[in-house]
């Protein structure tokens, strides 16, 4: 007889209140303070604080923190051997995080040492700061994760006092590191879409996620078959044979990019794209109906379909009380609008209902007949369409994979670039983009 899973122990929850901690004293590990762990709990390990000075200056405080090195030995990078021969030594003040709510700034000396093998001078690395940073590595680290966290980067520079060139420095190379660093796991399920970078100026950003970790995995500069091709070439081997799905838009230049560099990849016409260009086909045809009817003064018709675009796009099990009267009103009225708003539920209930591709081309090519016979231009536009990306959309009933997470990201991308009032620079916009909605 199997034993039943062990739960995991409870989590202790820490008290909110401070005067509660004094209950959890004698649970704690303690630890005396010395120069060390003072160097450790104040993030700059080697170093050892030997004095302080406070400083206030228009109405801001400053701590200045003297430091002194912990030991005189130093590796040489390019032939690893320890050498205690400095060269010369120059004082430096670099920016540290924040202490007790005041700026603070760390001195101390930097140190260059000569190799006795290589007989080269070299500056020591140290842990706690990049080499030529005027910022510790901790601040860095805190500069980014605001930027990282929607915080206009004008604001971060003027709260930390900083040029806003410095912040969005810093936020590029940690960005850069943080994309180098993320998970290099290998796609499966890839979704690619665009997004207008400017509306009415026709530029686009091509975005591609995981469809099966939900995160967006590169931006491209524009939409271009050549430019989309040029990625899928620079992935390697393996990464392109991982990838066995590919969900897309209706944009054909995607899936001639698809059939060249990924032969082997099914490829998954979004359901949500094709509903809108049948939703885009019904609304022209209300549009033109609407202007008839005024034209011929058919006040009744005008009326009902004033301010229906909706009413009739959206899905009926989601209308309000008052937009299903409306609609009622619409399909009494309007033999025509009243057929081709019941082939567009039928289509809708195909696309929800059905989960095999057998099953639903047989129900699809009986719907693109009906649709056919009503003699609409509209529909038989939608039909055409439907047609030229009859295999694509037909794997959609066997995997279901949709775009629904990329539509979601698109939301999000826009509001970055709301945020920012637009990008002048493309490679700022995309390294924003992958550090926002890209799992890093």
């Amino acid at each position: 007889m199997k034993k039943p899973p062990q739960l995991p122990p409870p989590r202790k929850k820490i008290a909110k209140d401070a005067a509660q901690a004094v209950k959890r004293v004698d649970s704690l590990t303690t630890q005396a303070v010395t120069a060390k762990t003072l160097s450790e709990l104040l993030g700059l390990p080697g170093m050892r604080v030997i004095r302080f000075a406070v400083e206030e200056e228009n109405k801001a405080q400053y701590l200045h923190l003297f430091c002194e090195h912990e030991h005189d030995v130093a590796i040489c990078p390019r032939c690893m051997t320890a050498t205690t021969e400095v060269h010369e030594e120059k004082e430096r003040c670099v920016r540290h995080l924040d202490i007790w709510g005041m700026k603070t700034l760390v001195h101390f000396p930097q140190r260059r040492f000569d190799c006795d093998v290589c007989g080269k001078p070299f500056t020591e690395n140290l842990e706690w700061i990049g080499a030529k940073r005027r910022q510790t590595s901790a601040f860095e680290m805190h500069i980014y994760e605001r930027v990282k966290h929607k915080a206009p980067r004008k604001q971060v520079a003027l709260q930390g006092g900083l040029n806003e060139a410095t912040v969005l420095d810093i936020f590029k190379r940690q960005a850069k590191r943080a994309t180098r660093q993320a998970d290099d796991s290998r796609v499966c399920v890839l979704g690619v879409d665009e997004i207008s970078l400017r509306k009415g100026h026709k530029q686009y950003a091509l975005v591609l996620s995981d469809l099966g970790r939900r995160r967006v995995i590169a931006v491209l500069p524009n939409r271009l078959k050549k430019t989309f091709e040029q990625w899928l070439e620079s992935l390697t081997e393996a990464e392109r044979q991982a990838i066995r799905v590919v969900s897309m838009d209706m944009w054909d230049a995607y899936r001639q990019a698809v059939r060249k560099r990924l032969r082997h990849a099914k490829i998954v016409a979004d359901r949500f794209h094709v509903m809108k260009q049948l939703n885009h086909q019904i609304d022209l045809m209300r549009r033109s109906m609407q202007r008839k009817a005024k034209k011929e003064s058919d006040e009744a018709l005008y009326q009902a379909l004033k301010g229906s675009r909706w009413v009739l796009l959206k899905n009926r099990s989601t209308l309000a009380p008052e937009q299903e009267a409306q609609l009622e009103t619409i399909l009494a009225i309007s033999d025509e609008l009243r057929i081709i708003y019941l082939l567009k539920e039928e289509f809708r209930t195909i696309c929800d209902k059905i989960k095999n591709q057998t099953r639903a081309q047989r129900f699809l090519w009986a719907w693109t007949g009906r649709a056919l016979a009503t003699g609409s231009r509209y529909l038989t536009r939608f039909v055409k369409t439907l047609r030229n990306w009859w295999h694509e959309f037909l794997n959609y009933f066997d995997d279901r994979v949709t775009q629904g997470f990329v539509e979601g990201i698109n939301r999000a991308i826009r509001g970055i670039i709301n945020r920012a009032f637009g990008f002048r620079n493309f490679d700022n916009f995309r390294l924003q983009v992958l550090v926002e909605c890209g799992g890093v």
